[in-house]
């Protein structure tokens, strides 16, 4: 049996490998449209987070639906991309960044299963960064090995004040999306890896306001770029790489578990 990746990202991933196949999952909390494909005698993923149609906002996204797809396809690795304003001048537009910590202060949407608590110290997967670190090595890319991610409600863009409060904080890039992801990966038990790319500077720091279509089009000048990154992490993934958050999963399902027997137990 093949391993599988899922890789979360864009529009600009649909066609990551030739012959991809669509494939429509229902689940609980709603559908996910993913596409299959194989890399590297794997079977990969692809989650357009934003729809089949990228036609939903950041707080509109289905996130729920769309990580249980992934867990409910047998994945236990995954690996995303997302575009981010920049925060850090060592970290300027069209750079690549891999996370290391975020920091959630979304206030409007749902960023938990409500099953169990999981431990979220290191909420990356060390062994994924590490891949996604050796691909860019040998690709000859520069990657920025270390950056704090901050996440925000959206749709609207932040006001320069959130930006320098944000810069106080020691946080590196904002985004919209990733530390709901985030969570319900590591609720889920799947290991998980970013990396970002700034589309912008983010307010206050330039007199260029954010503009949605220069994000897209730093994305698009790009797309080869991260096409190759992935693709080659992809290569570097082993079938046999453990993961601190399939070690939290555990842990949590047992501390759960435990917890219930004892209920039931005084109940009686």
């Amino acid at each position: 049996m093949k391993m599988k990746v899922g890789i979360i990202g864009g529009t600009g991933f649909y066609d990551l490998v030739e012959g991809m196949e669509e494939i429509s999952i229902q689940n609980e909390y709603g559908e996910a449209v993913v596409y299959k494909g194989i890399h590297a005698d794997k079977e990969i993923y692809f989650l357009p987070r934003h729809g089949k149609h990228h036609d939903s906002l950041a707080h509109e996204i289905n996130y729920r639906a769309n990580m249980l797809a992934l867990k409910e396809l047998g994945i236990d690795h995954a690996i995303s991309m997302c575009a981010v304003g920049s925060l850090n001048p060592d970290i300027p537009v069209g750079a690549l960044a891999l996370l290391d910590q975020f920091m959630d202060v979304t206030t409007n949407r749902t960023n938990t299963y409500s099953k169990y608590s999981v431990e979220t110290t290191q909420p990356y997967c060390p062994n994924l960064r590490q891949n996604f670190l050796d691909a860019a090595e040998q690709l000859e890319l520069s990657l920025t090995p270390t950056a704090n991610y901050i996440c925000v409600d959206g749709p609207r863009y932040e006001t320069a004040l959130e930006i320098n409060v944000y810069k106080n904080w020691g946080m590196d890039v904002v985004g919209m999306t990733n530390g709901t992801e985030a969570a319900l990966a590591r609720e889920l038990g799947i290991a998980y890896a970013v990396v970002t790319i700034s589309t912008d500077l983010a307010a206050g720091t330039t007199d260029v306001p954010p503009d949605l279509d220069t994000h897209k089009n730093v994305v698009k000048d790009n797309q080869q770029t991260l096409k190759d990154l992935f693709l080659k992490t992809i290569e570097l993934i082993s079938e046999n790489q453990p993961s601190i958050a399939h070690e939290a999963y555990n842990r949590a399902i047992a501390a759960r578990r435990d917890k219930l027997n004892k209920l039931a137990e005084t109940s009686k």
